[in-house]
């Protein structure tokens, strides 16, 4: 409605000013012009016509989506659409005035004007909202609890992103329950242990009778557990796909059912495979990997279950990096870090390819914003999180990494991961306010600090690695399922 007022209020001020404008012209420039009659006719002219303009101009603008903000008004071309809008209304109204109503005719100096002050105020207007909202995240103390998410449910809480996600959240003031097996240890949660805003349930989510205790009582879920990253989930294929892909559709399904007001699910820009363009979520997918290749299958189970009752919405993680509470040294900023660190020495395969990094900590930003953000901007969407700037080569990471830890030495080879991709993450900007605050600098500088305070004493510890991990202790395949029936009757992992 203040949409609506607004527009109301420009399109009669800028009618207004193009008649003045149009009277100050023949005043200025024909001096012979009888000045009193002209403002009279003027005058009557605007309002015998205020009211079809009024009307006309507010239903195209209803028809474009300037009050429901559909699709293609909230896309990257929005205000070519607006421009369009207006465009149309100016046609509409010509043809209600002059062969439907027959009314006197308005001098055409009068109408381009009018077109133009209506673009640079409605079309103004708008861009002035979406350049102030990019700059900045206005947010009411309390905003959180009024749009009724109050407790939110992580899957894998105590996870490599999870530990981060799970401390922010507090910190925000929203309710927590963590779902998790504890596969990798609970070590990353219990600092906060004691917290009275959170809650712990240890349990296998592919076991419902844990799924539906958990889910219970949570208005929002975010979902980050899996196998995660395509050496992890070599290791058992099987119990990959179970674990990635059929438990996720597990954990929607009981979601649905008991009407959470958001699902948030944590996947993957490797779903782009190997692109020489950049790529946005529009782009097609080309999977390289198992990991990526479930992580697109849950996408598209999640997003076909969209309904009115039901909003899922999709996160494509840029490559992350930094340090959490649970620590991972086999992804490859922290690696190369560490190992610079330890070893001054690093290797570098393909340094020609590009990766798109994201700090974990980002990353637990961008889940809140999507919690945050309101619903009929989110529902049913998939969002790349990252940043432009975070797009390097793997040959841009080396000399980071130089820079940052002096005198190590880098042998570059050929080989390694075939993945190759840049990503535009303007949709996150645009819709969420969303911007990546760390750079990869101060990520690759915490780990050195790490090593230096002696956080770290093995980078090579295998529970900092998922594949070396799983392949010495082997507990995500105790608890493995093949069907629903059998999810049902199942003992939850120990």
């Amino acid at each position: 409605m203040w949409r609506l007022g607004a527009d109301l209020l420009f399109t009669n001020l800028s009618m207004a000013a193009a008649f003045c404008g149009w009277f100050g012209y023949y005043a200025a420039f024909r001096p012979a012009t009888d000045l009193v009659q002209l403002r009279c006719y003027y005058g009557q002219l605007y309002r015998d016509n205020v009211l079809l303009w009024s009307v006309t101009f507010l239903a195209v603008f209803a028809l474009h989506g300037f009050y429901t903000r559909s699709r293609t008004y909230r896309g990257r071309h929005r205000l070519v659409v607006v421009a369009q809008a207006i465009a149309t209304a100016f046609l509409a109204f010509l043809f209600a005035s002059y062969f439907l109503l027959r009314t006197a005719i308005i001098p055409r100096g009068v109408m381009l004007a009018g077109l133009l002050l209506t673009l640079l105020m409605v079309g103004g207007a708008r861009m002035a909202v979406v350049l102030f909202r990019d700059r900045y995240r206005m947010e009411p103390i309390g905003a959180t609890h009024r749009r009724g998410i109050r407790k939110v449910l992580v899957v894998g809480g105590a996870g490599y992103i999870g530990a981060v996600l799970v401390r922010r959240l507090l910190e925000r003031g929203y309710g927590v329950r963590v779902l998790d097996c504890f596969l990798y240890g609970s070590e990353s949660l219990e600092e906060i242990a004691g917290h009275p805003g959170l809650e712990v349930q240890e349990g296998d989510f592919r076991h419902i009778p844990a799924v539906v205790e958990a889910v219970r009582g949570c208005d929002a879920v975010i979902h980050l557990a899996a196998i995660v990253g395509d050496p992890a989930c070599a290791v058992d294929e099987d119990a990959a796909r179970q674990i990635n892909y059929t438990a996720t559709r597990l954990l929607a399904e009981v979601a649905k059912g008991f009407r959470v007001a958001r699902f948030l699910f944590a996947s993957t820009c490797s779903v782009y495979g190997v692109s020489d363009e950049v790529v946005d979520e529009r782009s097609g997918l080309g999977p390289l990997s198992l990991y990526a290749r479930t992580k697109m299958d849950s996408e598209r189970a999640l997003l076909s279950e969209r309904s009115p009752s039901f909003c899922p919405v999709v996160l494509r993680l840029g490559t992350a990096f930094g340090l959490s509470p649970r620590p991972r040294f086999d992804l490859v900023v922290n690696l190369l870090a560490a190992r610079a660190a330890a070893e001054g020495r690093i290797t570098i395969h393909n340094p020609a390819q590009w990766r798109p990094f994201v700090h974990v900590d980002d990353i637990a930003r961008a889940f809140i914003a999507c919690l945050e953000t309101p619903r009929e901007l989110v529902a049913g969407e998939i969002f790349n999180i990252g940043s432009a700037r975070l797009n390097y080569t793997l040959a841009d990471l080396a000399a980071a990494i130089q820079a940052a830890v002096p005198g190590v030495e880098v042998e570059c080879r050929g080989g390694g991961d075939p993945r190759n991709y840049r990503v535009s993450f303007q949709k996150a900007e645009r819709l969420l306010g969303f911007r990546c605050r760390r750079t990869l600098q101060e990520g690759i500088r915490e780990i050195q600090a790490a090593f230096q305070a002696g956080r770290i004493a093995d980078y090579r510890d295998p529970r900092y690695n998922n594949r070396e991990f799983l392949e010495s202790n082997g507990r995500a395949m105790v608890c493995r399922q093949t069907s629903f029936a059998a999810l049902n009757e199942a003992p939850a992992c120990a």
